[in-house]
């Protein structure tokens, strides 16, 4: 794990991981976490804690990270005959070729043209799909809550589910198409809630309840599947 222009890594075998350490003023402890997007190590430290220190954190959580890299090692392109959820529903990916565009029809996903690029032709679809799903609800929240919506914005984002910045533009992961229809309308729920509350405060809370009174079933259900979330559309 030695540094190469500043740059720390930690070998497994044939695999050599990129480390990526930051400090936080407010952390207490050391935290480890795999980003499967980026196929690298974030670290993040405490501020009297140093990167040798870390570095030593990381070598001992060798057997964990290589769990990591086993729970992802079938994520991947999207691929013709592969089944992936989306809202809720499985839906299988078949390849017709010739013209026309991406379509859903009694749970099959028909993607149109030339093979090479239906990986490219999925994706843009369930971009369009996030896309038009979270505005539906973005629009329904502000006005129950009678707040101004700026701009909204789909990321692919390993740190974060959604975001709302002080002037009210919201971003969100479009890799939120692939949890249950519960989950995405909680984290707009709790985007649009902090548009209002701009923390996490009972008041912020109560009004996530106001908009999602299921909130607490989907905010476990992303603690615990949030990671399968990457399974799908990983570019090698």
């Amino acid at each position: 794990m030695k540094p190469s222009s500043n740059k720390y890594f930690i070998d497994l075998g044939e695999i050599r991981l990129p480390i990526l350490i930051k400090k936080h003023r407010t952390s207490r402890r050391l935290i480890v976490r795999y980003q499967p997007l980026q196929k690298s190590l974030s670290l993040t430290l405490p501020q009297a804690t140093s990167i040798k220190q870390g570095l030593h954190f990381i070598n001992e959580k060798q057997e964990w990270i290589l769990r990591q890299l086993a729970q992802y090692s079938n994520a991947g392109s999207f691929s013709d005959g592969q089944i992936i959820p989306i809202l809720g529903k499985d839906i299988r990916l078949e390849h017709i070729g010739g013209r026309g565009l991406v379509s859903e029809e009694e749970g099959v996903l028909l993607v149109h043209g030339d093979i090479e690029f239906m990986e490219h032709r999925v994706r843009k679809w369930l971009i369009k799909k996030a896309r038009e799903e979270i505005i539906t609800l973005t629009e329904g929240f502000s006005g129950i809550l009678a707040v101004k919506i700026g701009n909204i914005t789909l990321r692919d984002t390993s740190s974060r589910w959604g975001s709302c910045s002080h002037d009210g533009n919201l971003s969100f992961s479009w890799r939120l198409v692939f949890a249950p229809y519960e989950v995405l309308a909680y984290v707009v729920a709790h985007e649009v809630a902090h548009i209002r509350e701009h923390n996490h405060s009972a008041k912020f809370w109560a009004l996530v309840e106001q908009l999602h009174p299921e909130f607490n079933v989907a905010q476990s259900w992303l603690k615990k599947h949030g990671k399968s979330l990457y399974m799908y559309g990983v570019k090698g």
